[in-house]
C-alpha cells in the first residue's frame, strides 16, 4: 500500500508540475480557438534583397555581418573582414522571411525565460539544463541606410529542420509582448567564428611524402613514408622518423602519422589578420605531397585573452602558406588519392589566395601536432619484442 501511494504522489506530482509549465507558457484559449497561422512578417520577403547588414546578439556576444562588395558576398567586421559563408546568410534572411506563427504562446515577460525568448541581456536559464542551450538569438536585419527592416528573438527550439521539412521554434518580435511558436527554416549558430567560411585547404596524409617540424631552437623531426611491405608495391600511407634511433619504436602510429595528416581536417577557432602577431620564433611544420605542393604551416603560442581564458593558452595562432611546385611531384600510379598537376596547381593558387594575410587560432589537439617532437613518438623496444624479432629474421 504504501509503495502504490507512494506512486500516485508520484505522478500527481508530475503532472502538476507539467501543468504548472503549459499554464506559464500556452497560448490563451479564445485566442487559440479561432487563430489561423500567418507569416510572422507580412511584408518582409520583398525586402530581403534590401538587407545590408545582419545584427545578432546573445547573452554572451554581440556581433555583426556586413555585405561585402558583391551582392553574394558578405564579411564580419569583428573579425577583420574574414568572409562570412553565404549560403548561411541568405538561408536566414530567407527562413525569417518565411516564418509562419502557428500558435501564439506566453505574452508575461515573466515567462520569456521558460520559452528562451526574453532580451539576450536580460536572459536566465530556467534551470540546469537550459545552461548548455545557447539562448536567445536575437537578429536584426538592417538596409544600405543603417534603418531597420526586421527584427526578431529566436529562442527555444521545439524541433529542427529534416529534409526540408521546416522546424518548429518559438519567437518573439522585441517590440511585442506576445511569443509565438513559429515554423520555418532557420540555422543560426550563437557563435561568430561559426558564421565563417572554414575552407582551409584539404591535405589527406596518403597525398603526402615529407613532413617536418623544425622547432624555434632548431630541433627538427622529419616524417617519411613507411617502405613498400613488398617489392613493387606503393609505399604506404604509415609515417615513421626518417633517422629512428637504435633499439627505439614508434609509441604509436596514429602518433606516427599525425603530423602528415594534420591537414586533412584543420578547422579553426577564431581568425584575425596575420600582421597583428609576431611569428619570428614560430615552430615551422612543413608538408611536401607527392603531387607537387608545399604548405608551410608556422605556429606560436597563444596568450590567454578575457575571452578564451586558460582554455587559450594549449591552442595556438597559425598560419599557412601554400605553393605549386612541379620539381615535388612523384607520380604513383598505384596511389588513387593525388591530384593531376593542374588539378594539383589549381588547389595550391586557391588556398594560397584565401589564406594569404590570415591567421587562425587552432584547438590544442592541432597545436600537438604541428609541435611534435621525437622524443613524443618514440620508445624503447622491449626485449621480449627484441628476440621476437630475431626469430622472425632467422
Amino acid at each position: 500500500m504504501r509503495n502504490k501511494s507512494w506512486l500516485v504522489l508520484v505522478v500527481v506530482a508530475v503532472v502538476l508540475g507539467g501543468l504548472g509549465w503549459w499554464v506559464a507558457v500556452s497560448r490563451d484559449n479564445a485566442t487559440q480557438a479561432d487563430f489561423t497561422p500567418k507569416p510572422l512578417f507580412s511584408d518582409l520577403t520583398a525586402k530581403v534583397n534590401d538587407v545590408a547588414s545582419l545584427e545578432i546578439a546573445t547573452s554572451k556576444t554581440l556581433f555583426r555581418i556586413e555585405r561585402g562588395k558583391t551582392a553574394d558576398q558578405w564579411i564580419m567586421p569583428s573579425r577583420d573582414g574574414y568572409p562570412v559563408r553565404p549560403e548561411l546568410v541568405r538561408k536566414n534572411v530567407i527562413g525569417i522571411a518565411q516564418l509562419q506563427t502557428i500558435e501564439p504562446r506566453t505574452d508575461k515577460p515573466e515567462h520569456y525565460d521558460l520559452l528562451q525568448v526574453s532580451e539576450p541581456d536580460k536572459y536566465k536559464p530556467a534551470d540546469e539544463a537550459a545552461k548548455s542551450d545557447p539562448g536567445p538569438i536575437l537578429v536584426r536585419l538592417v538596409n544600405d541606410k543603417s534603418e531597420g527592416i526586421a527584427s526578431v528573438i529566436v529562442g527555444k527550439i521545439k524541433s529542427y529542420p529534416v529534409g526540408g521539412k521546416p522546424g518548429q521554434y518559438h519567437v518573439r518580435k522585441p517590440s511585442e509582448a506576445r511569443a509565438w511558436l513559429a515554423e520555418g527554416i532557420l540555422e543560426l549558430p550563437a557563435q561568430p567564428v561559426d558564421w565563417l567560411v572554414k575552407d582551409l585547404i584539404k591535405i589527406d596524409r596518403a597525398r603526402v611524402a615529407t613532413a617536418t617540424v623544425t622547432h624555434p631552437d632548431g630541433e627538427v623531426l622529419k616524417l617519411v613514408r613507411a617502405a613498400p611491405k613488398k617489392e613493387g608495391e606503393s609505399a604506404g600511407a604509415d609515417f615513421t622518423p626518417a633517422d629512428m634511433p637504435k633499439g627505439m619504436k614508434l609509441t604509436s602510429q596514429y602518433d606516427g602519422n599525425s603530423v602528415a595528416n594534420v591537414l586533412a581536417w584543420m578547422t579553426f577557432d577564431d581568425v584575425a589578420k596575420a600582421e597583428g602577431k609576431d611569428f619570428s620564433k614560430a615552430t615551422v611544420t612543413e608538408l611536401d605531397t607527392l603531387d607537387g605542393i608545399r604548405a608551410v604551416i608556422r605556429s606560436v603560442p597563444a596568450e590567454a585573452d578575457k575571452a578564451g581564458g586558460d582554455s587559450d593558452k594549449k591552442k595556438s595562432w597559425i598560419t599557412i602558406d601554400v605553393s605549386y611546385d612541379p620539381a615535388l611531384v612523384k607520380p604513383d600510379e598505384k596511389n588513387k588519392e593525388l591530384l593531376k598537376p593542374e588539378e594539383a596547381e589549381k588547389q595550391a593558387k586557391e588556398a594560397a589566395a584565401r589564406m594569404a594575410g590570415w591567421r587562425y587560432l587552432v584547438p590544442e589537439s592541432t597545436t600537438r601536432d604541428l609541435t611534435r617532437h621525437l622524443k613524443d613518438l618514440i620508445e624503447p623496444i622491449k626485449q621480449d619484442e627484441k628476440k621476437d624479432n630475431g626469430k622472425k629474421a632467422g
